[in-house]
């Protein structure tokens, strides 16, 4: 990562970022009231009891990220409101929670949560497995992602002006839906506070894979044809698409994917990669795959693939041959596989998941 981005990778891109960046005016009396916490002894030692069983070593754990807390802090301390105000513009929501904490930590289960909303600053740890994530810009990302999360979420309190935006499917708690929209709102609003090529460099990294699984969504279907601003909201975008979109069958989980059953038309003679995933495949012309058998009952026939396709792309990247395209979609299949194709000579896209 560091040899593609290796600006973005400085811890003190941070701080570059705190001393050239002049506060933004938000609308005060209409945000909440937030804290940003950094001594967080007690509430570390409650999510981890086993690696801080005693206060002072709650306290040595906050002293090792001291740096990075402080960056966080200094920022939000300064532009707080602003980034409030920003994804409450960007999102066309509004924030009926009166006040807030933000916990910074420095370990925590998951990559971040948005209720309580907790930031950890030295990496995800489940047991004596650590996965360490990169600072600087990386961390602001994070805050906006899960402060984005946590104004979506306002749509579903009781009373809500924005409430009937919660039975839209796109609004379903899901990685790609519900936080692809939050991912979109957070690199839009954070867009206006760094540099936007950073920004979206951080967010395409490997590291963020892991942290979004609902990035392809973003960046193959929502960067480019739903650009927010004040004037084109989250909100409309969502109110306008219609329930039956192709956009909401794209993003459906796979519980909710149930193949329309005809018969025994299973496919004989497919690889062992084919047979696994449900169709079988030749070299086309133009470094095309296409799709020459499909079984209904499986996993590429639900997502939406059909006999005939030309397979494109598989997760952005041109497989080279045919032992190598199964072997990419298997690789990546347990987060969702996006495959670009064409059909009668139109781009279209599926997202691959395993068979439930």
């Amino acid at each position: 990562m560091a040899s593609r981005c290796p600006k973005i990778c400085r811890p003190g891109l941070l701080v570059l970022i705190l001393l050239t960046a002049a506060p933004l005016a938000a609308r005060s009396d209409s945000l909440p009231q937030v804290r940003m916490i950094i001594d967080n002894y007690d509430y570390m030692t409650a999510l981890s009891p086993d690696d801080f069983p005693t206060r002072d070593s709650a306290l040595a754990a906050c002293a090792s990220i001291a740096a990075e807390a402080e960056s966080l802090k200094t920022f939000w301390d300064r532009q707080g409101l602003a980034v409030l105000d920003r994804l409450s513009l960007y999102a066309g929501i509004s924030w009926l929670e009166p006040q807030f904490d933000i916990y910074l930590v420095k370990y925590f289960p998951d990559y971040g949560c948005s209720d309580p909303l907790t930031i950890p600053l030295a990496g995800k740890k489940n047991g004596d497995r650590i996965i360490a994530v990169p600072q600087g810009l990386s961390h602001l990302l994070a805050l906006f992602q899960q402060v984005s999360r946590r104004l979506l979420n306002q749509v579903f309190v009781p009373g809500a002006s924005e409430g009937y935006l919660a039975i839209h499917p796109l609004l379903q708690k899901t990685p790609r839906r519900f936080d692809a929209l939050a991912d979109l709102l957070a690199l839009s609003a954070l867009a206006d506070f760094a540099d936007p090529d950073s920004v979206m460099a951080v967010y395409r990294s490997d590291e963020w894979r892991r942290r979004a699984p609902g990035r392809d969504v973003v960046l193959n279907h929502l960067w480019n044809r739903w650009p927010l601003s004040p004037d084109n909201t989250l909100a409309a975008r969502i109110a306008s698409e219609p329930v039956r979109s192709d956009l909401v069958a794209l993003t459906k989980p796979p519980e909710q994917m149930r193949p329309r059953r005809v018969g025994l038309s299973r496919i004989i003679g497919q690889p062992a990669a084919g047979g696994q995933l449900g169709f079988s495949v030749t070299e086309d012309q133009g470094g095309l795959f296409r799709v020459t058998g499909i079984d209904s009952l499986k996993a590429a026939y639900a997502a939406g693939l059909r006999q005939g396709d030309l397979i494109r792309l598989v997760d952005n990247q041109n497989p080279r041959d045919v032992k190598s395209l199964y072997a990419m979609i298997l690789a990546r299949l347990a987060d969702g596989v996006h495959i670009a194709y064409l059909r009668d000579d139109q781009p279209a896209a599926v997202i691959l998941y395993p068979k439930p």
